[in-house]
Parts: C-alpha cells; structure tokens; sequence
C-alpha cells in the first residue's frame, strides 16, 4: 500500500518472556513512525485452520465447546492449530475427521483472519467443506465437545440471539457468503 512505510514501527529488541507449548510471548522494545520509544507484548502462535463443513442435508457442523478463558462452552465451527510443517489445508481435512467422524472429500479455501492483530501473530485459514464421508471421531486425550448439526437458517438466528460469538467461525461464514453471494 502507498506509505505504509510511514506507519511502520521499527523492532529494536526483542525478550522471550514466556515460553509454551503452544504460545511464546514476548517484550519488544520498538522505535514508533514518530520517533518515541515504547514497548509491545507479543504472542506468538503457530498458524491454525478452521473448517464450515456442510453434511449431505445442506446441514452445517457445528461445536460446543468449554472454553476455559471465558468459563462457557462455546459455539464454533471444527478448528485447530497445524503441526509443525503441515500444511493448512491438510491440517483442515485432518482436524474436521478427529473432531467431528467426517472426512472431507472436496474443500475449498475461503480466506484467511487475524484473530487479534493487535498483541498475537496467529493466522488462521478458512476452509469451506463439502461431499462428506462418515468415518470416526478421534479427540486428543483431553479435548471435549458435542457436534450439532444445524440449517443455514438456524445458525443465522443463533448468531443474531448472541449465541454464535467465536471470530474464525463467524469469519469463515462471512467470508462464505461474500464467495457465494448469499
């Protein structure tokens, strides 16, 4: 973009201030456009996929699940983070399979999100998937969560009674409606 390189911070040091298993955080020392020192905190976070997968009734899967930040069970569409080296789309096909019992036979890439640009590196990548095959659900050793299948129509009304608030999933349906002109 024209003068983007006037909005720019330049990094001067950078301190690991925690490091986990799925997080790293950090204290970056910047110099701001105007000149004037400050300091940003950082998360950094591998990248992860997120999949709006559509059943053979046009139904869409989705999740409840605990979500111990916000101490509720959250609606949200089948996700999660890509191992090292993987690439997101396989990352999708595999994370749907082990979350829900489908395999994907046609996915399609939607978009990608920054989940909160401002303190975290996270990329998420949006997947649309479509001609499923009923296999069997494999959690990881401690994850939990219900699958609904609801209509169009029925995640809508969800998401306007304030039900439906995860960002992916409401970015992978927008991102959906804006390809498909819905």
């Amino acid at each position: 973009m024209k003068n983007d390189e006037l909005l720019k911070e330049k990094k001067i040091s950078s301190e690991l201030i925690y490091k986990g298993k799925i997080i790293d955080v950090y204290k970056d020392k910047v110099e701001c456009p105007n000149g004037h020192i400050s300091y940003r905190e950082l998360i950094r976070h591998c990248k992860a996929s997120c999949i709006l997968a559509f059943n053979d009734k046009g139904n869409i899967l989705l999740e409840r699940q605990y979500r111990y930040p916000y101490d509720e069970v959250i609606y949200e569409f089948p996700a999660g983070k890509c191992d090292a080296g993987e690439d997101p789309k396989d990352t999708a096909v595999r994370e749907l399979e082990e979350e829900t019992g489908y395999h994907a036979n046609n996915i399609e890439f939607l978009g990608v999100m920054y989940p909160s640009c401002a303190y975290t590196d996270e990329v998420i990548h949006l997947y649309v998937a479509k001609d499923l095959i009923k296999t069997k659900q494999h959690l990881d050793e401690n994850e939990a969560l219900m699958i609904e299948e609801v209509s169009l129509d029925k995640l809508k009304e969800m998401i306007n009674e304030g039900k439906v608030v995860d960002a992916k999933t409401l970015c992978a349906l927008t991102y959906y409606f804006c390809k498909n002109n819905k």
